[in-house]
């Protein structure tokens, strides 16, 4: 029988809480299983672990700096495309890699919005497949994609936050090449208690004097040499896949990376001025106090209801972008509002057609697609809508709720298409059109 999470308990051996962690899908876990002592050791001694193991890293760059940014999907696409415009508009021509996750974050039409300004798009999920993760779901992505992106030097950006000048003066800083690593500093509120150290196997960390003086880390930005602090940063990562641990001690990816450098007993740049704060925006200085940052954590950009901050520099020139966004893309994922030639071909080769959509193991019925782009007899809440997308070298023919795709397929055969669901049973679907 597998091991379950829920097998934990307080009376366990931290070896045996060990060997669970390592053999169980990351969580549910009892109540009270990130406070238990045996898993504040088991976590202490995987970290003891990996240290000892951590050699240094032979890893080649292709690339030697570039801009990091993560975010995908409705909630987080407008803010890239704020961000990424900012940049470009800046003058900055540092190449920037956008990671996401999965193709429930992005789809071909947003790549080629993004293409023009020199954006490559990488998906985490195909990266995982070759670099494992155990957790990698919202905030470990921060870390896993600065680790996994092919520049040496990195700067990361939050989706949501916007530059006020073009940064790329940051990696000529004697503070950033003094130390390799710039982090920026959060609200005193977020300075680490001295038994959040313990907990983390840091007593040093822990003495009220040291402490009470530690500034916590504000991760909507940092600048990392990778040749330099490849340890820490694997550390850090480390800590993050344990988030299911971590999270319940630490606010999110911020404090991975506090963690993983003072762990290792080594030092970083940080800029003295501290974070600013205007209505909604965190504001983050340069080491010469100067504004760089606007990081707008409690008002993503979206379509509509964003309040209006003209103390904000480029407020107007912000909205104008999100406006511009809205005029060509919907807001929708794998709806292609603008399909090249080659897709606007198999869209008027299939628009008509009736098909038998089968969901196999299930049932099937017949499915009518229609001309504009909706799926008429046949119809239900998870097949609503039909759009085509070219990926790579071949088109896939996606079914869709009214917000989100239901299913991608791909052509087998002249008639038939074959996929699965993306959620709930995952079943595969066959689709094969009838002769008319």
């Amino acid at each position: 029988m597998m091991a379950s999470c829920m097998d934990a308990n307080p009376a366990m051996t931290p070896d045996a809480m060990m060997e669970l962690i390592a053999q169980c899908p990351p969580g549910p876990w009892p109540n009270g299983w990130g406070t238990w002592d045996n898993t504040i050791e088991a976590h202490q001694r995987l970290v003891d672990q990996f240290i000892d193991n951590l050699k240094p890293s032979h890893a080649t760059y292709s690339q030697e700096r570039g801009i990091v940014i993560a975010g995908g999907g409705l909630k987080y696409f407008p803010s890239v495309w704020v961000n990424v415009n900012l940049l470009r508009h800046f003058g900055c021509t540092l190449p920037i890699q956008l990671w996401y996750l999965g193709d429930g974050e992005m789809d071909p039409y947003m790549k080629r919005l993004l293409a023009p300004l020199g954006v490559e798009c990488v998906d985490a999920r195909e990266v995982e497949k070759e670099h494992p993760c155990r957790i990698l779901c919202g905030w470990e992505l921060k870390l896993f994609a600065t680790l996994h992106s092919p520049f040496a030097q990195v700067l990361f950006l939050d989706a949501d936050n916007g530059v006020v000048c073009d940064p790329t003066y940051l990696f000529e800083c004697d503070e950033y090449k003094r130390h390799g690593a710039v982090f920026w500093p959060d609200y005193a509120c977020w300075t680490l208690k001295p038994g959040v150290w313990r907990i983390f196997g840091m007593p040093d960390m822990a003495e009220p004097e040291v402490a009470e003086h530690e500034r916590a880390f504000e991760s909507g930005q940092y600048l990392i040499d990778k040749r330099r602090c490849d340890r820490e940063l694997r550390l850090s990562l480390l800590y993050a896949e344990h988030s299911d641990f971590t999270f319940q001690h630490v606010y999110g990816d911020k404090e991975c990376f506090h963690l993983g450098w003072r762990r290792l007993g080594s030092e970083y740049a940080m800029p003295s001025a501290g974070p600013g704060w205007n209505v909604h925006t965190i504001v983050q200085y340069d080491f010469r106090g100067q504004i760089l940052f606007q990081h707008r954590c409690q008002d993503k950009w979206r379509f509509g209801g964003n309040r209006f901050n003209d103390s904000l520099a480029n407020e107007q020139f912000c909205f104008d972008l999100v406006h511009s966004l809205a005029s060509m893309w919907s807001g929708v994922l794998w709806r292609n509002e603008q399909p090249t030639s080659n897709e606007q071909s198999l869209i008027e080769s299939i628009q008509g057609k009736k098909a038998i959509y089968r969901r196999v193991g299930y049932d099937e019925r017949v499915l009518q697609f229609d001309g504009d782009r909706m799926i008429g007899e046949g119809a239900a809440e998870c097949e609503r809508c039909w759009h085509v997308n070219q990926v790579d070298s071949g088109m896939v023919l996606t079914l869709s709720r009214v917000d989100r795709p239901t299913c991608h397929l791909r052509q087998r055969d002249p008639q038939t298409w074959t996929g699965q669901w993306l959620e709930y049973e995952r079943m595969p679907i066959e689709l094969v059109f009838l002769d008319t």
